[in-house]
């Protein structure tokens, strides 16, 4: 099991250019629950900065990045019901945060209809965001409703 990147590299010998890197059988499964767990403590990482800020963009970036996609579409209200915040009034700083600091666009289709999408054009490293914060985080709202089928 790794405990970190640096044991990762180790482990598989992936820094040292004098061995090629052999993976079969349960090697393979190995390598890829540890990159696996690697992903999953980056997501953990990133929850925990997102509970940090008073301001709320970090959890308002995690929920656009949870529910992009291909087709989909995101609006404020999406992102508020991610949340499970009842109020919009609540992440509208945030929103407008991120939009100054080019973290997200936003497309005004009506006056109270905005598609917003991350902006992974400025930001690359987004899309990498995006994929994990997709596969691995739990939403609020996905929790709340686990835990109501807990409980029936």
């Amino acid at each position: 099991m790794s405990q970190s990147y640096k044991d990762f590299l180790e482990k598989y010998k992936i820094d040292d250019f004098k061995t090629n890197l052999k993976l079969s059988g349960h090697t393979k499964i190995d390598f890829y629950n540890d990159i696996d767990k690697l992903l999953r403590s980056m997501n953990t990482i990133f929850d925990k900065l997102a509970t940090i800020g008073t301001l709320r963009g970090a959890q308002v970036l995690m929920a656009i990045a949870k529910l992009s996609g291909p087709d989909k579409v995101v609006n404020k209200t999406d992102v508020k019901n991610c949340l499970n915040i009842e109020r919009l009034e609540k992440i509208l700083p945030a929103i407008d945060y991120l939009e100054k600091a080019k973290y997200i666009t936003i497309e005004e289709k009506t006056k109270r209809f905005h598609i917003i999408k991350l902006n992974e054009k400025d930001n690359p490293d987004l899309r990498v965001f995006r994929e994990i914060i997709q596969k691995y985080w739990k939403s609020p709202r996905e929790e709340v409703d686990q835990a109501e089928k807990w409980s029936k």
